[in-house]
């Protein structure tokens, strides 16, 4: 059986509701989470991660291009130490962001920032190892986890497009409190990450980043 399934059946039996209301989106769902990355693919995800913070889908999604082409269409560690900080103003960003690259930058090639090794560490230890650098938050961990290293229990209570899904779903008031967000969402576990899939299909959006 494949993690999709798995992760659906889990559904239907814990949350008939969730299942049911997000059924037409089922058969989009990756069979399987993303697997094994090289560094500098880890690398540039966390760029997206980094760009994507407090911006729409399509402003982020924009605002990336620019910066990729401002790195001849390769995003390493090295290009974005070399990479002068005009040319990343130029390309949208604020000098807040560039400030994270260049720190998340030198980190990584300085070797205090092991991106392939937080695939192996625990979810905790690689949340924390995250969130010792400058300008990294919670939610820039939790999509990294997501979308970079495919673990498979993610569930992020301070994603706007999280928090707009459940409450359409669920019919809550807008601004549901934390708590009520992470009980709906702990009938999920350990399939959040599907779950969270499952939520941004509801608004368009396969992915936020």
């Amino acid at each position: 059986m494949t993690s999709r399934a798995i992760a659906l059946k889990h559904f239907k039996k814990t949350d008939p509701h969730f299942h049911d209301a997000t059924r037409a989106y089922h058969s989009s769902l990756p069979v399987r989470l993303v697997g094994k990355r090289t560094r500098n693919a880890l690398f540039e995800r966390l760029v997206r991660t980094v760009i994507s913070q407090q911006l729409g889908v399509a402003a982020a999604r924009s605002i990336f291009a620019r910066v990729k082409k401002v790195c001849n269409g390769t995003v390493t560690p090295d290009i974005i130490m070399k990479k002068r900080l005009a040319a990343f103003r130029n390309a949208g960003l604020s000098a807040a962001k560039i400030k994270t690259l260049k720190t998340i930058a030198r980190a990584v090639k300085q070797g205090e920032l092991d991106l392939v090794s937080l695939g192996k560490s625990s979810e905790a230890d690689a949340t924390e190892k995250l969130l010792g650098i400058w300008g990294l938050g919670p939610w820039s961990a939790e999509m990294f986890l997501l979308f970079a290293l495919g673990r498979g229990d993610v569930f992020s209570p301070g994603d706007l497009g999280l928090v707009r899904a459940i409450e359409a779903l669920y019919g809550l008031p807008k601004g549901a409190s934390r708590e009520k967000l992470l009980a709906i969402a702990q009938k999920w576990s350990p399939h959040r990450t599907y779950a969270s899939l499952l939520l941004w299909l509801t608004r368009d959006a396969k992915d936020p980043i």
